[in-house]
């Protein structure tokens, strides 16, 4: 008898019935399969397991007579091996063309825990940090949600006194930090030239005791450098009774040194005779005097505000100690890697990264060192009853400091005669040396984001494969982007002059006005993504692929896949760290000039402070 017919004989005799073909075991491993299969389905491909490590071993794999002498494929290219760098030995060249990465090695190495959280807290954090603490200017008030009505009250409320209220307050942060990125040379042109503009400003008052002698002109001298970063209006001027107390009559500046001299002479000549004649109008100096007591308030309270501004000033610590210290952790952090790491890949491009936000430290430094600190509102508070400001008074950005803080000194130029804003701008956008310095002040800016990003492309493009990359390219366009921003941003600005002292009717002046603006605000948001997006490319992974080794369309184009290769650490040696020392170097030399120019503000500050104040001013008001 066959096997099969003992095999159903004995099911038979078992009681079990030959229609059954699966068994209760086989329907659950079945089910098991399916349901497994369902859920992988949803899991990430096997390519999620990428790296240029694999990538290099199979390489080896392929060429094993030639490195089987040597060392395991996967020894030769560290895959799964941690890298000791600690000696001094490397690891062969490992090179493949680009179309054997387009057919063996597609794909992108996801950055670990360690890739990504490392350079965020070591020099992605700081920068942020340093970058909040600059300036910001204020944006017009605008209500974006309009909601009327008597039945929906509660909602009416709610939109005007909470929402939109939020809504610009978010708009004002959003535009400032995309501006402060997406048009860099702007932003660094505005901070150096407030600190220089502050310093030339108070250098032309005399030091203390004469100073405090002099009048309105002098004084003007000390709002426009105290108060330079409020934007600058039409209704901007001095206080009626503050012309009063300190007018032609009253000033001392009337009389200069050679004058007063020649009063002390005229008196010595005189002869001491003892006159017996009455005034005849004994009255007149009594109204001198009760004039005077009133010139004494209005004088009392010029001189409060100024000193109210002196004290409001941005301590050292925080505004200029707090950046220097976070930067040289930074520094010391970064080279720390870039000496203990000689020849690794991920750190060079770290290093490279840290080296191109560095323009920032400058941005952080020269937007604390300037003598204006007031906020708007702390400004018309002090400035009640001595200055008159627009209905709502704001912080200029520090993209319009050049022309603002223009303005300002104009009106400190003639501050005894009404300020008429559009005869100063009609000077301006005439006056081509004041726009051929602009132009030179944005290059000046320009230079600080270009000097930065050009020592990044420098260890970018050596690091290999050495050449142009993802990376390197990342920095280079945003140096071209900075460069359209920040002569965009001049041309926009000479129309906008040329805008607002044309009449009300002429429309085509502010369609051109608009049309550019939006130009300048969509390649700003470009910039703005360019680093921001590059650096979010940079610590998830997306540049760690083959193709953005090189980027190039010739398939023979030849690529590294190996690291701590001979190439790397003679690279390490001859261009990273001391592209970097070269970078922080003169970065820091910006912020010392930058610093020292705050000192000597300081100075010219304590020279005020020292005297009593306004204390001379009272002596010289009581005596005449």
């Amino acid at each position: 008898m066959s096997d099969t017919a003992l095999d159903v004989s004995s099911r038979k005799a078992d009681g079990r019935s030959s229609g059954r073909i699966f068994s209760p075991d086989i329907l659950t491993a079945l089910a098991r399969l399916v349901a497994g299969s369902f859920i992988a389905g949803f899991l990430p491909a096997a390519n999620a397991t990428f790296s240029i490590a694999r990538c290099c071993t199979l390489a080896v794999r392929q060429d094993f007579k030639k490195y089987y002498t040597e060392s395991y494929p996967w020894e030769v290219c560290n895959f799964n091996i941690d890298i000791n760098y600690s000696d001094n030995g490397t690891f062969p060249s490992i090179v493949r063309s680009m179309a054997w990465a387009k057919e063996y090695c597609r794909g992108a190495q996801l950055s670990s825990l360690n890739q990504w959280l490392l350079p965020l807290s070591t020099y992605i954090s700081p920068y942020i940090g340093i970058l909040m603490m600059s300036p910001l200017g204020d944006v017009p008030y605008h209500n974006y949600l309009k909601c009327k009505g008597d039945k929906i009250q509660m909602l009416t409320a709610f939109v005007n006194d909470f929402l939109n209220p939020l809504l610009n307050v978010l708009r004002k942060y959003v535009q400032e930090y995309i501006s402060l990125l997406g048009d860099p040379s702007s932003a660094t042109f505005g901070a150096m030239h407030e600190v220089w503009s502050d310093a030339r400003t108070l250098s032309k008052i005399a030091p203390p005791p004469l100073e405090k002698s002099l009048g309105l002109p002098r004084k003007a001298l000390w709002i426009a450098a105290l108060a330079g970063n409020i934007r600058f209006s039409q209704e901007t001027g001095w206080h009626p009774e503050v012309l009063r107390a300190e007018g032609p009559n009253t000033s001392a500046d009337d009389f200069s040194p050679n004058t007063a001299g020649e009063l002390e002479n005229s008196k010595e000549k005189a002869p001491d005779v003892i006159s017996t004649v009455k005034p005849e109008k004994p009255s007149e100096d009594l109204q001198l005097l009760v004039s005077g007591s009133k010139n004494n308030k209005a004088t009392d309270r010029l001189n409060g505000a100024i000193e109210m501004m002196i004290a409001s000033q941005k301590p050292f610590v925080s505004a200029i100690l707090i950046p220097v210290v976070l930067m040289l952790a930074v520094t010391a952090a970064t080279f720390y890697d870039a000496y203990s790491k000689t020849g690794d890949k991920d750190t060079a491009l770290a290093l490279a990264y840290c080296v191109w936000y560095s323009w920032i430290l400058i941005l952080g430094v020269a937007g604390n060192c300037y003598a204006s600190a007031l906020s708007p509102k702390v400004a018309q508070k002090a400035f009640k009853g001595v200055l008159t400001f627009e209905e709502g008074p704001a912080e200029t950005a520090l993209r319009h400091r050049y022309i603002n803080g223009r303005c300002w000194e104009s009106w400190a130029a003639d501050p005894r005669s009404p300020t008429d804003l559009g005869s100063i701008l009609e000077r301006l956008s005439s006056d081509w040396f004041f726009w051929l310095r602009f132009c030179s002040g944005q290059f000046l800016g320009l230079c600080c984001v270009t000097f930065t990003s050009a020592c990044a492309v420098v260890i970018a493009w050596t690091t290999p494969t050495v050449g142009l990359g993802c990376r390197s390219f990342n920095f280079i366009l945003y140096v071209i982007l900075s460069f359209v921003t920040g002569y965009l941003h001049v041309f926009c600005s000479w129309l906008s002059v040329r805008s607002k002292i044309q009449p009300c009717g002429s429309a085509k002046g502010h369609i051109r006005l608009q049309i550019f603006r939006f130009i300048y605000w969509s390649l700003v948001f470009v910039n703005f993504l360019v680093i921001v997006l590059g650096t979010i490319f940079h610590l998830v992974g997306v540049f760690r692929t083959c193709w953005c080794e090189r980027l190039t369309w010739s398939d023979s184009t030849l690529i590294e896949l190996n690291s701590k290769t001979q190439q790397a650490v003679d690279n390490a040696r001859r261009y990273w760290v001391s592209t970097g020392y070269v970078d922080f170097g003169i970065v820091w030399m910006a912020c010392m000039i930058a610093i020292s120019f705050r000192m000597y503000i300081v100075q010219k500050i304590d020279e005020w402070d020292s005297d009593g104040g306004h204390s001379k001013d009272k002596r010289m008001n009581g005596s005449s």
